[in-house]
């Protein structure tokens, strides 16, 4: 097919991808491609640096070119981005392809500077996939892994020039690290482990330090985050768990601790795009995060290019049985296989990728304006053909033929001979029932709110949540509408908001799913506890700042997020053993450092996620487009969590900062100066006596206790809380009463677009 031929097909071919259907979305975040990864354009990245140096780097020692990082200028040119960064550091990536000719490069962003980002994001990778004559099976892996709902890295195509030199095509593709756990999650701070060969999830003993074992001078399972604490003591009981519980226990043990729905998901595509050098066929290239916002690990892909027909180890993936897979004992895939319900679901999933992700036609519609794309450049890159003889029409041939040697197949050949396998091989059709990933909100205040990912295949599904605070269980249902704490409109995620009673102190739920096929599920197997309530305190959160860029920065020069605490009370309060968070589902985040805070008095806390730049800094951020804050402690009598103080706020303002006014008081103000370690009492109100839009008008009192007015024309308007709630719709007014709400901060908003801050005092 020539080349204009699949300009032409570009437009029914995007139209068909986009009306795919989607698998229930799994609770991860799938975030913009954003201007680093643009999907229908080939932007530049130049590196400029020392000539020796990058001598040095491309035919030096590549050990050391691969772990020591050299400084240069980086370049990003685009249609939508055109940015210097002065100082930036590039080495080699990679592992066997570190010696081929075409090199790969990691540009590490903050390497010199600390904190130093391009788009949210501290590290690049730029792979030659010199493998793999399209260059594109690992892209249009990882596309597939996203339009599935699952965490996987954002690519892109770029074409890279070294001190003015071409040095060819590459895909610049999403490095793995906590930049990437706070895209991909709702919740980042979980321990987030590289798992590479010999990772195969087996029982050593238990002691979660023998699960630091190194292999070629790493560990098989290195721990990316929370690297000060170090602790394996997660991993270690998942894979007690994993391997020590008997068959007939496993499905309850194992979702108590394991995403295992979303891995029969990665494993099903592993399967159709062969491969086989994963966990289940080489006990390596994953990741495992230990996702706080449900508890379970999650299972994330890996390092995508051996793919697709690609073969170094003479398997005949092709015709592989899905059901045996792996060559040797995996437990996480070979213990998952030998239970019925979850051998059903993941058949189901195989269905599912073959019949609507690694679909020929949405597979064409991925590569081919990619491929139309990128053809005048590979037939200038000099570099491309170094490592195996691969020539320009090899690539331009590389979607139907094969090459030879290690690629067996062209990729939609692959796919035709794969899924005609498979379509032999897999059990018969039948109903499923997943359920997985519930989470809830404990400790719970105003309500209990409940969600899960539920898919049934049926459009009859009901979703239930049994709650019993103590007089028995009662049922609430649940619902996929976007309005009940569920995520987006019939997206696969249920959930339900049932308003807490005054004299609850703990509340058991459970959540039940049932088909009109006459399917049933439970999760989890047994009810799972919440506490009740919040524990008054004199200490309080009382001022914080979540999108720092210009106002205070810390001893190393950095403009970080900051949570201040004060002292309300008459007495002195120890501070040591108790502790901040961005999650009510995991309060522990940070402990305070030892030390007692003064009546009257405040303390003062970088949220910054580098703990290693002192004890005042704690290891988690706060999102600027809406967060909570936790204030908590151990019961340790009771192991329970006691919550102290929790504030959630909607979407900050650049440099402003959110405190309670005056101090310790019970309502919240956005003050325009920050106060930071010091009195709220005198701060200047943000808006308090400006009006923004259209209209000239003002407003007072404001503060006010009873009423406020404005001048000018009587308005139609609406009045929202601080949480973003619709309080009052109103017509033709000049006056505001208090009308019951309680003490805090109000949005007023007139019909011409006028609005003020309104704070209500008692």
């Amino acid at each position: 097919m020539n080349l204009r031929t699949l300009s032409n097909r570009l437009q029914a071919l995007l139209t068909l991808l986009l009306c795919l259907p989607v698998l229930a979305a799994a609770q991860t975040d799938i975030p913009p491609f954003g201007p680093l990864y643009l999907q229908d354009e080939v932007a530049t990245m130049s590196i400029t640096m020392d000539p020796d140096s990058a001598e040095a780097m491309l035919f030096g020692d590549v050990g050391y070119a691969a772990n020591n990082p050299f400084p240069a200028v980086f370049h990003y040119q685009s249609s939508v981005l055109d940015t210097v960064i002065d100082t930036i550091a590039v080495r080699l990536r990679g592992n066997t392809s570190l010696s081929a000719p075409k090199k790969s490069f990691k540009i590490d962003l903050n390497a010199f500077i600390p904190g130093q980002k391009l788009a949210d994001l501290e590290k690049l990778n730029v792979n030659a996939n010199q493998n793999d004559p399209s260059i594109l099976r690992a892209a249009l892996s990882w596309d597939i892994l996203r339009r599935m709902g699952l965490a996987g890295s954002r690519t892109s195509m770029v074409r890279l020039e070294l001190n003015g030199e071409y040095m060819g095509v590459y895909v610049n593709t999403e490095h793995m690290d906590e930049e990437f756990v706070e895209e991909y999650y709702d919740r980042d701070g979980g321990n987030f482990y590289k798992c590479l060969w010999p990772a195969t999830l087996e029982y050593i003993d238990n002691q979660p330090d023998s699960y630091k074992f190194e292999v070629n001078g790493r560990r098989a399972y290195e721990l990316k985050t929370n690297t000060d604490e170090d602790d394996y003591t997660d991993i270690a009981h998942f894979i007690d768990i994993l391997n020590n519980t008997p068959a007939a226990d496993l499905p309850c043990a194992l979702e108590k601790v394991f995403n295992v729905a979303d891995y029969l998901k990665v494993q099903a595509l592993d399967v159709v795009i062969a491969n086989w050098d994963n966990y289940a066929g080489n006990k390596n290239n994953f990741y495992l995060y230990h996702n706080p916002q449900t508890g379970l690990f999650d299972y994330i892909a890996y390092d995508l290019d051996n793919t697709w027909g690609i073969d170094w180890v003479n398997q005949d993936w092709e015709t592989r049985n899905p059901y045996t897979w792996s060559t040797e004992y995996r437990p996480l895939y070979d213990r998952l296989m030998d239970v019925p319900e979850y051998r059903d679901w993941y058949t189901y999933y195989l269905r599912k990728v073959m019949e609507e992700y690694a679909h020929p036609d949405s597979v064409a519609a991925f590569l081919e304006p990619r491929l139309a794309a990128l053809s005048p450049l590979v037939y200038g890159d000099a570099y491309y053909p170094l490592s195996f003889g691969f020539t320009a029409e090899d690539f331009d041939a590389s979607l139907d033929e094969a090459w030879g040697g290690h690629v067996e197949y062209g990729i939609l050949p692959w796919l035709e001979a794969r899924t005609t396998s498979l379509e032999g091989q897999l059990d018969s059709e039948v109903p499923v029932l997943v359920m997985h990933e519930l989470e809830d909100n404990a400790p719970v205040f105003d309500s209990l709110r409940v969600r899960a990912i539920v898919d049934g295949g049926d459009d009859a599904l009901e979703v239930t949540c049994w709650i019993d605070p103590g007089t028995g269980p009662q049922p609430f249902t649940m619902y996929d509408d976007g309005e009940h704490g569920d995520r987006q409109p019939g997206d696969g995620t249920w959930g339900v908001k049932v308003p807490v009673a005054w004299n609850w102190t703990t509340v058991d739920y459970h959540v039940q799913a049932t088909t009109s096929a006459g399917l049933e599920r439970w999760l989890p197997c047994s009810p799972v506890t919440v506490t009740v309530g919040l524990s008054p305190s004199n200490l309080v959160v009382n001022e914080l700042m979540s999108a720092n860029a210009n106002n205070v920065s810390d001893a190393f020069g950095e403009f970080d997020d900051w949570v201040e605490l004060y002292n309300a009370g008459s007495e002195p309060i120890e501070l040591g053993g108790k502790y901040l968070s961005d999650n009510l589902s995991n309060p522990g985040k940070y402990a305070l450092p030892e030390g007692t805070i003064a009546p009257g008095s405040w303390a003062f806390y970088w949220v910054d996620n580098d703990p290693e730049q002192g004890p005042f800094h704690g290891d988690f951020t706060l999102s600027a487009s809406g967060d909570e804050i936790v204030l908590s402690e151990w019961d340790e009598d009771n192991e329970v969590w006691v919550i102290l103080d929790f504030f959630p706020f909607g979407p900050s303002e650049q440099d402003a900062s959110l405190g309670r006014y005056p101090d310790g008081a019970d309502y919240w103000v956005w003050f325009a100066t920050p106060t930071a370690n010091a009195t709220n009492n005198y701060a200047i109100i943000l808006g308090l006596d400006e009006a923004e839009g259209p209209a000239s008008r003002t407003i007072g009192p404001n503060p006010f206790r009873d009423c406020v007015r404005w001048n000018g024309p009587a308005a139609s308007g609406t009045v929202h809380d601080a949480r973003g709630r619709l309080r009052l719709a109103f017509e033709q007014r000049n006056e505001l009463c208090r009308e019951g709400w309680e003490s805090g901060v109000y949005l007023l908003t007139l019909e011409d677009g006028t609005r003020w801050r309104l704070v209500l005092t008692d």
